[in-house]
């Protein structure tokens, strides 16, 4: 989701380029102009470093003033469920798999607590849908998730329907580098040029005091690392828009087909662009992390592996076979109804669990913020007109 202060600029931003008064009874949103926005606040908010549950639901478009001269419009139909999952016989408790997904994303589900002055938001996960771990949970999801991987390695369609979600970066790593380790071929390694912008402030002191091979440790979420270990067909994720017009977008997944020095070649994986086989550069990157006292310049191919992905970068995708990985429960609004909703039936939607102790379980953590769309069912309260 992206933040209210976002649709706030632009909305400034129209209004000054239409020359319409930003205050006052002359002003009109977004300059006049109607703009149709599509989104699902069920999902995840706008990630806030160190913030809170008021600050998190605060960065909602529901908190700016521009909720007043929103209409909200529901879909009448499920696009990404199948029809035999919609109108299924009860899957659990008595819900279809489409009530009981939306039933978690709406925070409905009853919950229950394991600990003192532990919120009663824990719930259960139907046994159906359990993979019973073993001593190598990494190979364990992965038999099921990529099964007959062996075989399959280097299908387009079969890369392209499954994936692995799980909460935090640090399994997305582990699980990327097991899943490459399968694939036959050379590995091919890709090193970032890291250095500090010279526009931070006492720029050169700076770089003393961090050397190269310390900005080259810095991870950081939603840019690439210094280190990108790739093999042919490998899937990867772009992490940049670098081209919309012929699908080179922010989330687009790829096929790894050529592994260049100055370029990467890939073939898209679904959506209006499925087949097309691009090229993609090494671009420079700008991070400025709130930790660092300086602006970081990272020049490196902006992909990632996606045998796995983060649950918050899986926003966007629908596919047909899903494992969720639990080593750790969820942490933040929306993150469970996220890895639920990404495929099309629950025959393709696999969890793997572990509680505190590292034992398998059945339940799993759910937060949801109610409050963050509590205001959906109320009208427009300012005519656009």
């Amino acid at each position: 989701m992206i933040h209210r202060l976002s649709f706030e600029e632009v909305d400034r931003a129209l209004c000054d380029i239409m020359s319409i008064p930003f205050k006052g009874p002359d002003y009109r949103p977004f300059g006049g102009k109607v703009v149709l926005l599509g989104g699902d606040f069920r999902q995840t908010l706008p990630v806030i470093p160190d913030a809170g549950r008021e600050d998190s639901v605060d960065s909602s478009l529901t908190r700016s003033y521009l909720w007043n001269f929103c209409m909200v419009l529901h879909l009448s139909q499920n696009m990404r469920l199948l029809p035999n999952s919609i109108n299924e016989e009860p899957f659990f408790d008595g819900m279809s798999f489409a009530e009981w997904t939306l039933n978690v994303g709406n925070g409905s589900i009853p919950g229950r607590s394991f600990h003192v002055n532990q919120p009663a938001d824990w719930i259960e996960i139907p046994t159906q849908l359990l993979i019973e771990p073993s001593d190598d949970c990494l190979s364990t999801i992965a038999a099921v998730v990529y099964d007959a991987f062996a075989e399959n390695y280097y299908s387009i369609s079969y890369l392209a329907e499954r994936s692995i979600v799980t909460p935090t970066n640090q399994n997305v790593l582990e699980l990327n580098d097991h899943m490459l380790a399968m694939v036959p071929g050379s590995v091919r390694s890709y090193f970032s040029c890291d250095t500090v912008h010279s526009d931070s402030n006492d720029a050169a002191a700076i770089s003393s005091e961090y050397p190269t091979e310390f900005l080259n440790s810095l991870s950081f979420n939603g840019y690439p690392d210094h280190q990108i270990d790739l093999k042919v067909f490998t899937p990867i994720i772009l992490l940049r828009n670098l081209n919309p017009s012929i699908g080179l977008c922010n989330g687009t997944r790829m096929m790894v087909v050529y592994l260049g020095h100055y370029v990467i070649r890939a073939i898209i994986m679904g959506g209006t662009f499925d087949g097309k086989t691009v090229a993609i550069p090494r671009i420079v990157l700008s991070i400025n992390d709130y930790r660092w006292p300086f602006v970081l310049k990272r020049r490196q191919f902006p992909v990632r592996l996606c045998y796995a992905m983060a649950i918050n970068k899986s926003q966007r995708q629908t596919l047909q076979h899903v494992g969720v990985y639990l080593l750790k429960p969820v942490f933040s609004h929306g993150q469970l109804y996220v890895a639920i909703s990404r495929v099309k039936s629950p025959a393709g939607l696999h969890f793997l669990i572990l509680n505190e102790a590292g034992i398998p379980s059945n339940y799993t953590r759910s937060i949801v913020y109610p409050e963050t769309f509590s205001e959906l069912e109320e009208s427009a309260t300012t005519a656009l007109g």
